[in-house]
């Protein structure tokens, strides 16, 4: 049995058991507004990139889902329970993040939805806008909006000193603060 279990901007998230294995099943979704061809090739070439992060972020020793299959519009993962004590690890979790930049991986869309907890064990999902840079803006920007989620929250408010402490750990680059402080200073002007 196939049950929907979460609905995106970008996909849907479906549950189901493959050979006695639970995994999701992330599909993406055609965007109507779209040209047909230029939708298929959206969708083909970002489920391509985020497949790759994945194994990209495996061969660095960081938790993802394992991927059994990737197709033109779909990937099939490795189903993983989610113990939601992301308090509990706030700095690991920076440490994490800092391990993802140090090797050039943008996530794209840093939230505490995204990162699960379990077992002690840190694990990043739904690389849908990630990719690789190098570029320091782009860092601090994954920061950034990640700070600015935790921050929208009375629950998660205190989590992001923590975080960075994790983070400032483990970076190799520590100018990312400063741009971090100047792309906050160029937003309170837009």
């Amino acid at each position: 049995m196939i049950t929907k279990v979460n609905s995106g901007a970008e996909a849907d998230i479906y549950k189901t058991n493959i050979f006695d294995q639970n995994v999701f099943i992330k599909q993406r979704i055609p965007k109507n507004y779209r040209n047909k061809k230029l939708d298929d090739k959206i969708i083909k070439t970002r489920n391509k990139q985020e497949a790759n992060l994945l194994k990209k972020i495996k061969k660095l020793n960081l938790n993802t889902p394992f991927v059994f299959y990737v197709g033109p519009n779909k990937i099939i993962m490795q189903e993983i329970k989610n113990d939601n004590k992301h308090e509990r690890q706030l700095y690991e979790i920076g440490k994490k993040i800092a391990e993802l930049h140090n090797n050039d991986v943008i996530h794209g869309d840093l939230n505490l939805i995204n990162i699960i907890t379990n077992n002690k064990q840190i694990y990043f999902i739904d690389f849908g806008l990630g990719f690789v840079s190098r570029k320091i803006e782009d860092k601090a920007t994954d920061l950034l909006v990640f700070k600015k989620t935790l921050k929208s929250s009375s629950k998660t408010k205190d989590f992001w000193e923590k975080i960075l402490d994790g983070y400032c750990s483990t970076t190799k680059e520590k100018k990312i603060f400063e741009n971090i402080k100047a792309i906050e200073k160029r937003g309170r002007y837009l």
